[in-house]
């Protein structure tokens, strides 16, 4: 009997996915995606693009390409889950599924630091991306102020590639010694799941191209009349182009269901991601998996969603065509 197989969110768990699916399942089985966006966009090219060292066409597509393998690409808002009766609700309508997976990444909250949603520019969305690139095009002299509101974030070394970047940016224009670029961060030292050493090595990395790093730091606002950002511990940092990574929550339409912990991130089956419903599956962002000693969060990013797509879309596959689920996620990342 066909079944129906439903992923939610367009990310690269989502997209990776829906294509392993259209690879390994019968024809006969419906694979559907829904997603809010019509296209899809790579965030681990954002830092590029903010650059100009790629395009935004370049990092983009739509997602109805998707058809062309014979997956259902349908865009709409979703608007609840009825787990019980097995059928998401969108505003295009209701739709059923035999397996679901959740891939609907992390939700951006800016409101949380005020003055940080109308005084600076949001590096880890399309928009936010090409309207810092255009900025950045136009910035000749000054200082910029590059911070993170809180933790987790996806993709957290980005913001070191991100300082990196701009720094051989204003090289490149002959502009270097007239922008002084800070970065501040609640890190306790940059990459502290890479270990020491790797943090050490990233610290020196920065010092030597007189990028000032702020550590341990709680953003308390942005004034943006002051041009300062205002710290904990009456730290001020002042500025004249901000840069801010918001705070990252859990999908918002989720915590009505019985899927989430009390810090709104999706628990999952660390090795397998199947979530407490019955053929439900959470990847990338959304899963709350933890390191296993620790049980520090594990890094959030599109290599690990990647992988979390991988195990999930294989194991569905083989309990489609009778055969046993063996596919385990191992924290792999490279």
């Amino acid at each position: 009997m066909p079944e129906k197989v439903l992923i939610l969110g367009g990310g690269v768990g989502g997209v990776v996915a829906a294509n392993v699916l259209s690879k390994t399942l019968p024809q006969e089985h419906r694979i559907t995606l829904v997603d809010r966006n019509e296209s899809h966009a790579f965030r681990g090219a954002y830092p590029l693009m903010l650059v100009n060292k790629r395009r935004p066409d370049q990092i983009s597509r739509k997602l109805e390409r998707l058809r062309r393998k014979g997956i259902e690409f349908i865009q709409a808002e979703i608007k609840r889950l009825r787990l019980e009766k097995g059928q998401v609700e969108t505003d295009r309508g209701t739709l059923d599924y035999d397996y679901m997976i959740i891939a609907l990444g992390a939700e951006m909250h800016p409101e949380t630091v005020p003055g940080m949603a109308a005084g600076s520019y949001n590096p880890w969305s399309f928009q936010g991306a090409d309207r810092l690139r255009r900025r950045l095009a136009a910035f000749r002299e000054g200082k910029i102020v590059f911070f993170i509101a809180s933790l987790p974030i996806s993709c957290p070394p980005a913001s070191y590639e991100v300082m990196f970047l701009l720094d051989a940016y204003f090289r490149e224009r002959g502009l270097r010694s007239r922008v002084e670029l800070t970065l501040v961060t609640p890190e306790m030292a940059p990459e502290p799941l890479a270990g020491p050493k790797v943090g050490e090595s990233v610290r020196r990395m920065l010092e030597e191209r007189g990028i000032n790093l702020i550590t341990q730091a709680r953003v308390l606002s942005l004034d943006q009349e002051g041009k300062v950002l205002v710290l904990d511990h009456g730290i001020t940092v002042p500025g004249d182009l901000f840069i801010g990574v918001p705070s990252h929550w859990g999908p918002s339409l989720l915590r009505e269901t019985k899927l989430v912990e009390e810090n709104g991130w999706i628990k999952v089956d660390p090795h397998t991601l199947e979530t407490a419903a019955e053929r439900v599956y959470a990847i990338g962002d959304a899963a709350d998996l933890r390191l296993p000693v620790s049980q520090v969060i594990a890094p959030k990013a599109g290599i690990f969603a990647h992988y979390q797509a991988e195990v999930v879309s294989r194991n569905i596959a083989a309990l489609l065509t009778g055969e046993q689920a063996r596919f385990r996620y191992t924290a792999k990342g490279a």
